[in-house]
């Protein structure tokens, strides 16, 4: 073959690739991740995305759609890789879409919780139309580029409070409809998208072609065949069906949906990032599955509060598999892995790589639209993620392309380590050279020090010594004379007086530490504490002339309020007048106000210093208030807590995140700042344990908890207390325990 036959065969290539349509990839983001484990959807890995489904938004009586949780998709903080601060989870989507412009993001509406309303909404048309405008502002307003309908379900409901009627598929395909002629009337385009699910009951009567009509593509609910509500174990998503074992599969559900006229270029498989696992299962013949479990384990996010449901990240099943206490397991009949622990009973279902890339495969031999992952915060990092297997899957050269670029960035910190450490040693030898060169001006000038000090008593002794052999032999001393050595002596202590200060202050480390400089560095570290103490600036400037006061140096310290008092033109802090007896101390972090200083006598050079490193203090913590103030996600949740503080209970820690609970809420608000940093802002708070603040007056008692030990009884709810804290409060609040006392003498 030919060299240009060989350019034609990759011509021809390339164009057919162009004309394939691109697969699509969407990844799932719910809100509840940013509370459950602190995900941030900044971390959402776009690049390899074409499609971003941010789940959830409430569908309301009236149609309107709203945001599915207040604080977190508007109100909670997050800071930018340029430290710019964005709030809520709708203001990444613009940074998202910079790392991505061809990224589409969808807002899903409804859902298990929230899909109530759909059967209402749909039958009405004066709701339909008020669902449409509503959506359509939605998105215009937090920058989303379309919808989800994400019904759960209609004719046959799903969540116990969802409405049902018989008609509801009509009614949802109208609603569809009605969105995609409003989309097509508007300047910017909408993406519309559906799910699906895979269970038959849960779809009756549909007629899948009608309802995809107006829809870009439907995603398929393939990922939770199996659950903590399942009877016997099995596999979460098998690829195809097992004849021994009836239930769904992916394959059965394509196949069942294809037969009613589903597109197949419109259907994307929804998959998991997260695996399901099962506790006490006996091994049975096939290492655990379809046996009846004894429960479910607590999962990765979970606590007392949400109780065991039993799911695992993919990311924390890597770490299990190769702890080496799992057996893994491949099911060739199903195409699916699980892990068993035989000591244990404990079962994992999850989507492994080899499970992946069977479904990978038949995405492609089905024609399907592409691959969907609920949901991207539960994938492992980096390479080991299940979606970037599926865009090196989907996109094979640019991921070798890619592949050869990492290499050779790789290979590039090594060489550039290479030349640095080279340059770092002939630094480290030229400043070896210089460090012996300083060692040994050094050493000189601690001669020249040490040489200057003995000289005039030295000379002083040559020349006693030399009177002295005057007397005894003076016809051998006609050389030396005393009194030319006397003078010598006495110019030499001169000399010793005028270079001794040029010697001490050329040698390192000349400053020599006095008992008046270490008193004065504890007072300016006793008043740093108590100026950090403050909130304010007036009450920082009263802090410091109750310490000035309490100076047997001051006479008089005043403070001073005039708009004419503006800081002195050299930036300067203390002002002395000629006697040096007055000062002034002003600043622009003092705003209007100045401190009048007068002293007993006039200060010298290291009292100066000193007053000036007081005022110092000030404006440092001035400084820090003020850096404070610029962060809005710390003020907006410490104006969450003291909003209500008449209203609070308690404030409770749970996994990196803080629950206030209160008469105004329903619900606890959940906050990310630590109740070690709480306690600094509202002293009234006590610890009662290290995971919670009580509000004293919201206390009405105390009893004995059913597992031993104490609790207090806050607004009705129990509050542990722990050991360490109990004699404290026992002491501080006998009233919370009298109840308990008196029940314990009686029972002695």
């Amino acid at each position: 073959m030919t060299l240009r036959q060989h350019i034609l065969v990759a011509v021809l290539a390339c164009a057919a690739l162009g004309a394939r349509a691109e697969p699509l990839i969407v990844g799932y983001f719910p809100f509840w991740a940013s509370y459950s484990h602190g995900a941030s959807l900044a971390d959402a890995p776009v690049e390899k995305l074409t499609h971003l489904v941010y789940s959830v938004a409430e569908l309301k009586a009236d149609g309107t759609v709203a945001p599915g949780d207040f604080f977190t998709d508007l109100v909670r903080v997050h800071a930018g890789d340029n430290n710019q601060l964005y709030r809520g989870n709708y203001a990444l989507l613009p940074a998202l879409k910079a790392r991505n412009p061809k990224l589409k993001t969808l807002i899903a509406v409804g859902g298990w919780n929230w899909s109530r309303n759909y059967s209402d909404v749909a039958a009405d048309p004066a709701k339909r139309r008020q669902f449409v405008a509503s959506t359509l502002a939605f998105l215009d307003r937090y920058g989303f580029d379309g919808i989800e309908f994400d019904w759960r379900f209609p004719v046959v409901g799903g969540h116990p409070n969802t409405g049902k009627r018989p008609d509801d598929l009509i009614n949802y395909q109208a609603l569809i409809h009605e969105m995609r002629q409003a989309c097509h009337a508007r300047a910017a385009s909408c993406v519309l998208s559906l799910t699906i699910s895979a269970e038959p009951v849960q779809r009756p009567g549909w007629n899948v072609r009608a309802m995809l009509a107006d829809v870009d593509f439907a995603t398929l609910i393939a990922s939770e065949f199996r659950g903590a509500w399942s009877e016997q174990t099995g596999h979460k998503s098998p690829l195809m069906p097992d004849p021994a074992h009836a239930g769904t599969s992916v394959s059965g559900a394509v196949a069942e949906l294809k037969a009613m006229g589903l597109p197949a270029a419109k259907l994307v498989l929804l998959l998991p990032a997260q695996g399901i696992s099962w506790l006490g299962v006996p091994p049975g013949k096939e290492h655990g599955l379809y046996q009846q479990p004894k429960g479910v384990p607590f999962g990765t996010w979970d606590n007392e509060k949400s109780g065991p449901t039993g799911l695992f990240t993919y990311a924390e099943i890597r770490k299990l598999a190769a702890s080496g206490g799992f057996e893994a397991h491949w099911d060739d009949v199903v195409q699916a892995e699980t892990l068993y622990q035989p000591h244990t009973g404990q079962l994992i279902s999850f989507e492994s790589p080899r499970a992946l890339a069977a479904k990978l495969d038949f995405i492609g031999q089905q024609g399907l639209a592409g691959l969907g992952l609920w949901e991207t915060s539960s994938d492992a990092p980096g390479d080991d993620a299940l979606l970037d297997q599926a865009w090196r899957h989907f996109h094979p050269w640019q991921a070798r392309w890619a592949m050869v670029r990492e290499r050779t960035a790789a290979a590039m910190p090594w060489l550039l380590g290479a030349v640095a450490g080279l340059m770092l040693t002939l630094g480290l030898l030229w400043r070896l050279r210089r460090s012996r060169l300083r060692m040994l001006e050094h050493a000189q000038r601690e001669y020249l020090v040490n040489a200057l000090g003995v000289l005039p008593d030295h000379l002083l002794g040559v020349a006693t010594q030399a009177a002295q052999l005057r007397e005894r032999w003076p016809e051998r001393l006609t050389v030396i004379d005393a009194q030319v050595l006397d003078n010598l002596a006495g110019n030499s202590l001169a000399i010793r007086q005028q270079l001794l200060p040029l010697a001490c202050a050329v040698q390192p480390g000349a400053a020599i530490e006095t008992p008046a400089r270490r008193d004065a560095l504890l007072e300016l570290e006793r008043f740093t504490r108590q100026l950090s103490e403050q909130r304010s600036l007036e009450r920082m400037l009263e802090t410091m002339l109750r310490f000035l006061s309490d100076d047997a140096r001051v006479s008089e310290a005043t403070l001073l309020e005039d708009e004419a008092l503006v800081p002195a033109a050299d930036g300067g802090l203390l002002s002395m007048d000629a006697s040096r007896k007055e000062a002034l101390l002003r600043h622009a972090s003092f705003a209007d106000y100045g401190v009048a200083l007068r002293f007993h006598s006039p200060l010298s050079d290291d009292e100066e210093v000193y007053f000036r490193s007081l005022a110092n203090q000030v404006v440092l913590v001035r400084q820090q208030l003020h850096e404070l103030a610029r962060q809005p996600q710390l003020l907006a949740e410490l104006y969450e807590i003291a909003s209500r503080r008449e209203k609070l209970h308690f404030i409770r820690a749970d996994k990196g995140y803080s629950g206030i609970y209160a008469a105004d809420l329903a619900a606890p608000h959940y906050v990310t700042l630590r109740l070690r940093a709480i306690r600094l802002y509202f002293d009234e708070l006590v610890q009662v344990h290290r995971s919670y603040l009580v509000r004293p007056k919201s206390v009405s008692g105390s009893r004995r908890a059913p597992g031993g030990g104490i609790e207090l009884i806050v607004a009705g709810q129990a509050v542990p207390v722990a050991r360490t804290y109990l004699a404290q409060l026992k002491r501080q609040y006998p009233a919370w325990f009298s109840a308990e006392m008196a029940a314990t003498a009686c029972s002695s």
